[in-house]
């Protein structure tokens, strides 16, 4: 059993109330939920965009920058895609920060951007793969929900999660092999409390 699985299995509990989210049984779903999950997405990406970039600058061999690269790639054809979301539900595209965003929503990208300054870039890293495929299972699930209910045509942004991380995941349990195990239990643990605040924040909503 490698890190990631150990700590994975350690985090059974939690990952299994946000994999198993009550919003995602929700019958009553309403639209101000969908629109509390853009803006507060919106200010998230655009921040986590900017954060992975500081990993990316911050980056001590070709592995980490060539991981950091795909992961900024990422984000910012999700931005793209919740742009075109935004102006089919008729939010305007603004500054995040003139949104009323949820502080317990939005801690995520807070939590990132102190990885980003403060943890080894390897740190920064799997942080993130212990995170992407748990986010990855409610986002796209959630954007099923919504376009069946809602009729939503704009899904990129929610497709743009979909898929295997498997791969990202074996080159970054390589980088962090040597890495001393406390520290990686102590950010995954974080980094997925403030996956939980967010579905809890905007489950709320309604």
């Amino acid at each position: 059993m490698n890190v990631l699985e150990q700590i994975r299995k350690e985090l059974e509990g939690l990952n299994d109330q946000i994999i198993n989210h009550p919003l995602l049984k929700e019958k009553e779903l309403k639209k101000e939920v969908v629109h509390s999950f853009v803006i507060n997405q919106w200010y998230i990406v655009n921040h986590d965009l900017r954060s992975l970039a500081i990993g990316l600058s911050r980056s001590t061999n070709l592995e980490e920058l060539d991981i950091f690269k795909i992961l900024v790639d990422g984000d910012y054809h999700a931005l793209k895609e919740i742009v075109k979301l935004m102006n089919e539900l008729g939010i305007e595209v603004k500054d995040p920060l003139l949104y009323n965003v949820s502080p317990p929503a939005v801690s995520y990208t807070h939590y990132l951007s102190w990885l980003a300054s403060y943890a080894k870039p390897s740190e920064f890293l799997f942080a993130g793969i212990v995170n992407l495929p748990v986010w990855a299972s409610v986002v796209t699930r959630f954007g099923d929900m919504i376009k069946e209910k809602f009729n939503i045509r704009e899904t990129g942004f929610f497709e743009a999660f979909r898929g295997s991380y498997k791969e990202l995941e074996d080159r970054i349990v390589r980088l962090v092999e040597n890495s001393q195990v406390e520290r990686l239990r102590g950010i995954a643990y974080t980094i997925q409390y403030y996956e939980k605040s967010f579905w809890d924040s905007v489950y709320t909503t309604h």
